[in-house]
C-alpha cells in the first residue's frame, strides 16, 4: 500500500467508514465554580431572590458543541455533547454564584411561591468551543445578567451586567474547561451589575446602599 493510500485510509477509519459501528459521543458536564459565602456574610442588598428564566442564544441551546472554526464557521460536534440541554444544565451555577455573591439571601427556584424581593434572569450568548486558533482549544462562555423588581404588573429591570470568560480546553477535559469559562462569565456579569447604576449623592452620616458595594469573597 503506497503512502497516499495508507493515509487515506486512516482517514476513513477515522470517520467511521471502516467500523461497522459509530464511535458513541462523550458526554460533558457544566458545573458550579467552586464559590463559598463570606465566612462573615454583609448585609445583603434582598432577603429573597427569585432564580428566573435562564435562555440560552441560539445556535447554542443545542447540546452538541457549537464548535468556532478558523474560517468563521461554526459547526456541531456529533462526538461530544452535553449531558443536558444547556438551558437546564447551567442553573445550577447560576444559583451557586447568586448565593455566594453576598446582596441576594436567600435564593428559591423560579416555581416557588414564596415572596421574592427580585428576580434574576440569564441570558446565555455565547457557550462554545474555539478551534479557531490552529493547535488550541479554547471554551467561551459569554452572559448577561437582570435584575428585576419583583412587584405586581410590569416589573422593571433595576440592575443589569455583562460578563464573558474563556478556559483553556487543551487538556481534553471539558466539564472542567466549560465550568470555568461559565463560572468566570457569571461571575464578571455580577460584579459589573454595581457599574450599571451610578451611586446616587448621601446626604453625611447615611449609610451605603448595599447595591453599591462590591461583593466579597471573589
Amino acid at each position: 500500500m503506497t503512502g497516499r493510500a495508507a493515509a487515506a485510509a486512516a482517514l476513513l477509519l477515522c470517520a467511521g467508514c471502516l467500523s461497522s459501528s459509530t464511535p458513541m459521543p462523550k458526554t460533558w458536564m457544566v458545573s458550579p465554580g467552586n464559590v463559598k459565602p463570606p465566612a462573615v456574610p454583609s448585609p445583603g442588598a434582598f432577603s429573597v431572590t427569585r432564580q428566573g428564566a435562564l435562555t440560552v442564544s441560539a445556535p447554542f441551546d443545542s447540546t452538541s458543541f457549537i464548535v468556532r472554526r478558523a474560517d468563521g464557521s461554526v459547526a456541531r460536534d456529533p462526538y461530544n455533547v452535553f449531558a443536558s440541554p444547556p438551558s437546564a444544565l447551567l442553573r445550577a451555577s447560576v444559583r451557586a454564584r447568586l448565593e455566594a455573591d453576598g446582596r441576594f439571601g436567600r435564593i428559591v427556584p423560579q416555581a416557588s411561591s414564596a415572596s421574592a424581593d427580585v428576580q434574576v434572569e440569564v441570558l446565555v450568548r455565547d457557550l462554545s468551543l474555539d478551534c479557531s486558533a490552529a493547535e488550541r482549544r479554547t471554551t467561551r462562555a459569554a452572559v448577561s445578567i437582570d435584575v428585576l423588581r419583583a412587584s405586581r404588573g410590569a416589573r422593571t429591570v433595576i440592575l443589569s451586567g455583562d460578563g464573558s470568560g474563556t478556559s483553556d480546553a487543551g487538556s481534553g477535559d471539558y466539564s472542567a474547561a466549560f465550568s470555568q469559562a461559565f463560572d468566570t462569565a457569571l461571575a464578571n456579569a455580577l460584579h459589573a451589575l454595581k457599574a450599571q447604576t451610578p451611586p446616587p449623592s448621601r446626604p453625611r452620616g447615611v449609610a451605603p446602599n448595599p447595591l453599591e458595594t462590591t461583593p466579597k469573597g471573589e
